[in-house]
């Protein structure tokens, strides 16, 4: 299977970029963050229509009664053939946008943690002990286990105190980040694509797409 993972800060506004590079680079499952949209998105509804199976999970808005957009939001998207389904690992961060699903093709199945910390809070110690959590739970499955998403840490700073302790957290849980390039336009590793040190080392490429200007 192929993965993507991108920051797209708005869905709405760049699907058809979206599927023109699923296409290019044969994706299978694409893991998307910052999605601005809601739980009746028209974006969504027209993946769902073309076949794409989709697990999202949308910000939960503090009001109903507004038209604002909807800053943050996590989907997972599969082409058709694929399986997706949602886990509850019974715990929501509160300094982080958690999303985890199964993937399953034929006999391959994996489990994805997709996480959003947003860039404008503060890297405290409640963000590192909610990781911990998360990363405890699913640490229990058999399947082999994935770390995706955007952190807004700069990890391609190891003297970085929150850089030193992010690893260190990855560690603890046998797990190690396979991002080697900029993820970022200005250049920096702001996300994180994550497996065990005990899987066979997989082939990931991190490609700047164009996408948004994260």
């Amino acid at each position: 299977m192929a993965f993507g993972c991108f920051n797209i800060r708005s869905l709405a506004n760049k699907l058809d970029d979206l599927l023109e590079v699923r296409c290019d680079k044969l994706l299978d499952v694409i893991f998307l963050v910052e999605t601005w949209h809601d739980s009746d998105s028209v974006s969504l509804g027209r993946l769902r229509a073309d076949g794409f199976q989709v697990v999202d999970r949308p910000r939960p808005r503090s009001r109903l009664d507004t038209l604002a957009t909807n800053h943050g939001g996590i989907d997972v998207v599969a082409v058709q053939g694929m399986w997706l389904g949602k886990i509850d690992i019974g715990v929501i961060p509160s300094t982080f946008e958690l999303l985890v699903v199964r993937v399953v093709s034929h006999q391959y199945s994996c489990v994805a943690a997709v996480i959003y910390r947003p860039g404008s809070a503060a890297v405290t110690p409640l963000y590192f002990s909610e990781l911990s959590d998360v990363l405890d739970r699913i640490a229990t499955f058999v399947d082999p286990v994935l770390l995706v998403g955007d952190v807004n840490i700069h990890l391609e700073v190891p003297t970085n105190a929150n850089t030193a302790q992010f690893v260190d957290v990855l560690a603890a849980h046998g797990l190690v980040s396979r991002v080697t390039s900029a993820t970022h336009d200005l250049g920096g590793i702001l996300d994180v694509v994550a497996s065990r040190v005990d899987l066979l080392s997989p082939d990931i490429d991190v490609l700047e797409v164009g996408l948004s200007n994260h």
